[in-house]
């Protein structure tokens, strides 16, 4: 799926946690505590933007992922505190030949 693809997966998953969150809240939940609509439509309100707000972190980790993302980042890199004189080897039993 393409990146645009994934963010629009991401937006539609988001909108849908807020609106199914705060339907449930305001009438299914909330009735039995409050009485007053306006103040159970403002207390469904918020909790349905906490779920959103969940939903979009997940959905932006998700969305935000490369292509290829099952090697992870950096996936041959390796880490030096100083100059590399000889042989470096990340472990994963690739040979990478450079020319001079």
């Amino acid at each position: 799926m393409s990146r645009a693809g994934r963010w629009l997966v991401a937006v539609v998953v988001t909108v849908a946690a807020f609106g199914v969150s705060l339907w449930v809240c305001g009438t299914l939940l909330l009735p039995l505590w409050l009485k007053s609509g306006a103040d159970r439509w403002a207390v469904a309100a918020g909790l349905g933007v906490a779920v959103a707000a969940l939903a979009a972190l997940g959905c932006a980790a998700w969305a935000g992922q490369d292509e290829d993302s099952s090697a992870g980042p950096g996936e041959r890199s390796i880490s030096a505190g100083g100059d590399i004189s000889g042989i470096a080897s990340t472990g994963d039993g690739t040979t990478n030949v450079q020319q001079k």
